[in-house]
């Protein structure tokens, strides 16, 4: 722990350093310890696992100690995933970050799994500080996901140890134990919002720990007073966090872009920051590459929306729309395009179930399905639902709309369907001629483009008329995209990353959730103000 006078950085392997995503980065100064998210990271786990291939839960923490997945730090994390017989702590005493520590919280970003995921294994007793829609968007993810111990970012399923030494999960009967989540720069809860936090995807009771609420920005955490920010990014609640140490302000960004409808939250975030003269940021820098254009437009969310209501408004037939999960104001635009256009938008239950939550943060921004005329619930065929969706469909059962009332009535509907929901066209037996736009990411690695060509060949057997790219390798049917632009990403692109430093101004700077750390060395390896600090994995730096 660091007492004196002094900010300490640690980095860890995949966590955000050389890679994007997996950020965990240990901020140590004035006898207090954080986390700066704690995100699962893909990148390392890609290395040795894959759909059929995981971690073992028997053996809790083992595996991801064993292959280096999470920091080896004793006191951080949740007893009930470590075997004693196993001795993992006698042997990780060798390993050169070892060490024994109390955290104070962690600071958490925003809820996707590269920043959130890993806090599943984190002890629940350690405060995760973050925004309200992030809390909720935290819970609802978990809610209506498949049940793993990797996926206990809001309330844990406890387990025992048996007798040959592997974990199980306890009985139904032993509750549920909720996180300490607090909610900075938040509003009174109300009734139903409580109703909500407390609710359980199963028939297994919880542990209730009230959601903390405070309605200011900033907050003490030990010897540290932290400053949370909103962010424009693709999912709704991203923050950016300031945090207060004897040495000055340091400055940790999360993901964050200028292009989306909340732009200018990033820009008062940036304004605001930099009136704190801070001595470090911490950035990232996802879209950071060498070859930009310094006068390329800046394509928008916007820009986006108006091509997907323009697909919408000419299409004969079905329409479908597949874009990111949880990318809420991609889902907005779509439903605009759809009352613009006379259409019905057809959501699944999971996305049902994530809208009405969020509804009770942002009442006037978030639609709630029970209540949106334009707004209908796909309801799949299921033997046997899970607890959480027979509750979506009891309540949307006036809402919902089968495959043979989407059959009959193509032209009225968009189906908001990704390609794991694909197989439902089986049953709508869509007419030839309808449309698919792609408005997500173009496959990036090898496996990406396997499941680009898996989906070419449902819309190649559906007859669809595809928009959007979701593999460029593969010219054969793309036929519709020179005159749209069906996607932005998440992230700042290289202008804004420079706009950015430069407006902060920080004596220090760390890029980080990047592959393209030459980018920063590029702009900034040599400025006179600001002193470039490039991070490796298993690395400590010390600023005092």
């Amino acid at each position: 722990m660091i007492l004196s006078k002094a900010i300490e950085l640690t980095f860890y392997e995949g966590g955000g350093v050389n890679c994007i995503g997996g950020n965990k980065f240990l901020l140590q100064a004035d006898g207090t310890a954080i986390f700066l998210d704690f995100g699962q990271s893909f990148s390392l786990e890609k290395k040795f696992f894959d759909e059929f291939l995981n971690p073992r839960p028997g053996a809790g923490l083992g595996d991801l100690f064993a292959l280096n997945f999470i920091p080896p730090i004793k006191g951080i994390y949740r007893e009930d995933l470590e075997v004693p017989e196993k001795n993992w702590w006698e042997k990780l005493t060798s390993h050169p970050q070892y060490q024994e520590l109390e955290i104070d919280g962690v600071l958490l970003s925003h809820a996707h799994l590269d920043h959130s995921g890993y806090i599943s294994f984190i002890d629940t007793k350690i405060p995760i500080i973050t925004s309200l829609t992030t809390a909720t968007l935290v819970k609802a993810i978990q809610d209506s996901a498949r049940t793993t111990f990797q996926s206990e970012t809001c309330y844990i399923t406890p387990r025992e140890c048996t007798p040959e030494n592997l974990l199980k999960a306890t009985l139904t009967k032993i509750p549920y134990e909720q996180r300490q989540f607090v909610a900075l720069n938040a509003h009174p809860l109300s009734r139903e919002y409580e109703e909500f936090w407390q609710l359980t995807p199963t028939k297994r009771p919880l542990t209730y720990c009230h959601l903390n609420i405070f309605p200011e920005d900033t907050m003490r955490l030990g010897n540290l007073s932290i400053k949370l920010w909103p962010v424009d990014h693709s999912i709704p609640g991203a923050c950016a966090f300031g945090i207060q140490t004897s040495l000055g302000w340091v400055i940790y960004t999360g993901d964050y872009r200028f292009h989306g409808k909340n732009g200018h939250l990033t820009r008062q975030f940036i304004e605001e920051a930099s009136r704190l003269k801070p001595i470090l940021l911490i950035t990232e820098g996802t879209r950071a590459v060498l070859d930009f254009q310094t006068d390329q437009k800046t394509l928008t969310e916007d820009d986006v929306a108006d091509c997907i209501e323009k697909i919408i408004y000419q299409a004969k037939g079905l329409v479908i729309t597949d874009f990111g999960a949880r990318h809420v104001e991609r889902l907005l635009s779509v439903l605009h395009a759809c009352i613009q256009n006379g259409r019905k938008l057809v959501i699944t239950t999971r996305d049902a179930y994530l809208l009405e939550s969020l509804s009770l943060v942002n009442h006037s921004e978030i639609p709630n399905p029970l209540q949106d005329e334009h707004l209908a619930v796909y309801i799949k065929a299921r033997v046997s639902p899970t607890t959480w969706e027979k509750g979506v469909i009891e309540k949307y059962r006036f809402r919902s709309v089968s495959a043979q009332e989407i059959h009959s009535h193509q032209k009225e509907y968009v189906l908001c369907f990704s390609y794991y929901d694909l197989n439902e066209l089986i049953d709508i037996e869509p007419d030839p001629g309808g449309s698919y736009i792609f408005s997500s990411t173009e496959a990036f690695n090898e496996e990406m483009e396997i499941d680009a060509e898996k989906l070419l060949n449902w819309i190649r057997h559906f007859q669809f008329e595809l928009y959007g790219h979701p593999n460029r390798k593969n010219f054969e049917i793309i036929t519709h995209n020179q005159d749209y632009i069906l996607h932005v990403g998440g992230h700042a692109g290289p202008k804004d990353l420079i706009e950015t430093i430069e407006t902060i101004c920080p004596q220090y700077l760390i890029p980080v959730h990047t592959e393209y750390a030459v980018f920063f060395e590029k702009q900034f390896g040599n400025h006179p103000d600001i002193r470039l600090m490039v991070p490796a994995q298993n690395q400590s730096f010390i600023i005092e």
